[in-house]
């Protein structure tokens, strides 16, 4: 019988249109694969460079309006502010190359939204108490909308749930203590209610639209970079996997295996059987690999009948033991009944003296080549 929670998970899933064990992943990015992590970040930093450009020319503008409407020495500091976001602003456009990094991604955006709120702050403090005349009290009521800007803004990111509320949770908080202490005493007024109100539902649709650009880029990166059939990733996401992994093992110093397989003779089963048959084999071979392999390995479809399995952490004698191991344990075979063999090879950095991810699946595959013609069937580690 179905638990409620499943039954939950169920409904929110089809209500959000995702299909089963995704919802987690809008929830949180914990599960995110690498590349999709690199991808995103990515994205995220460009819009981050694109939104912090727009805002170094616009916030400077303004001063001319400032000067000609505030007294003298509140034009002043606000002139002070502008400048100083703008300065930082320009620093996030022009000079803002991290690395692809979900982490340096969300500093970035965290960075983006800080320099407007702290503006905000500022101007609200400097404008308290001060006599204005009806077009500065006017003005002076639009940078109350400022927050408004920013939550709109976080519509431009495909950020998870989680990340949503991190980011729009503080600037609610900063402008309902703004309000709640601006003029009032610590109690709000009906108008301050209503305008945070607002601001809330600005801010959840800006979620839901953020949701709804990470649901997109997920399905448009499912598509590009997974082998229809197989349902692992295709060659061109492997390789772009392959040059995130090999740089991550340098900089962490942990080994890297790559174990490049193909099947052998496999041309006859499309040759006397059909290219159905030998699809649906393709695919059987494809998970029985995948359900063999660590959780931290990844299964490449590089191409007709061969395959790459990356094993991080993992030494030639592990990575040569483990595919013993499902060799013997899962026993393939062709449409006639007779056993589907293998022939692999190994390649690992940094005992194997390569400096780039080509060269070692280079050497993995000439490895493999020398296994089919010393009698197929085998794993070559040398």
């Amino acid at each position: 019988m179905m638990d409620f929670w499943s039954y939950v998970k169920i409904q929110l899933g089809q209500f959000f249109f995702v299909g089963p064990g995704e919802l987690r992943d809008f929830l949180s990015s914990a599960r995110h694969s690498a590349l999709f992590s690199h991808y995103r970040a990515r994205f995220i930093l460009s819009r981050v460079r694109m939104m912090a450009a727009v805002f170094a020319v616009l916030t400077p503008l303004w001063m001319a309006i400032d000067f000609s409407v505030f007294p003298g020495k509140v034009a002043f500091f606000l002139a002070g502010g502008r400048i100083v976001a703008t300065v930082l602003f320009a620093f996030l456009a022009l000079f803002c190359r991290c690395g692809p990094k979900m982490g340096n991604a969300r500093l970035a955006v965290g960075i983006l939204l800080a320099v407007p709120t702290s503006f905000f702050l500022f101007s609200r403090w400097l404008l308290a108490g001060v006599q204005l005349n009806a077009l500065g009290t006017a003005l002076a009521s639009g940078y109350t909308f400022l927050p408004f800007v920013l939550a709109t803004g976080l519509a431009l990111f495909p950020f998870v749930a989680l990340e949503t509320m991190l980011f729009s949770v503080p600037m609610l908080v900063v402008f309902l203590i703004s309000e709640f202490v601006h003029g009032h005493g610590i109690l709000p007024g009906l108008n301050d209610l209503v305008v945070f109100w607002l601001l809330l539902l600005i801010s959840a649709v800006s979620s839901m639209s953020s949701l709804s650009q990470l649901q997109l880029m997920k399905s448009l990166f499912k598509r590009s970079s997974v082998d229809p059939l197989t349902r692992l990733l295709n060659r061109r996401s492997g390789e772009q996997f392959l040059q995130l992994q090999l740089a991550q093992a340098k900089r962490q110093k942990f080994p890297l295996t790559l174990a490049f397989i193909d099947l052998d003779n496999f041309k006859l089963i499309n040759d006397l059987y059909g290219h159905e048959m030998g699809d649906a084999i393709l695919l059987h071979v494809a998970e029985q690999l995948q359900s063999a392999v660590r959780d931290g390995d990844v299964l490449i479809r590089w191409g007709g009948e061969e395959f790459l399995i990356v094993m991080p952490y993992a030494t030639l004698e592990q990575a040569e033991k483990r595919l013993t191991d499902i060799t013997r344990s899962r026993i393939l075979q062709r449409p006639d009944g007779t056993p589907l063999t293998w022939s692999g090879g190994l390649a690992q950095w940094p005992r194997d003296s390569v400096y780039s991810w080509q060269e070692l699946v280079n050497l993995a595959d000439t490895r493999m080549y020398h296994a089919k013609e010393s009698g197929k069937a085998k794993m070559m580690s040398q």
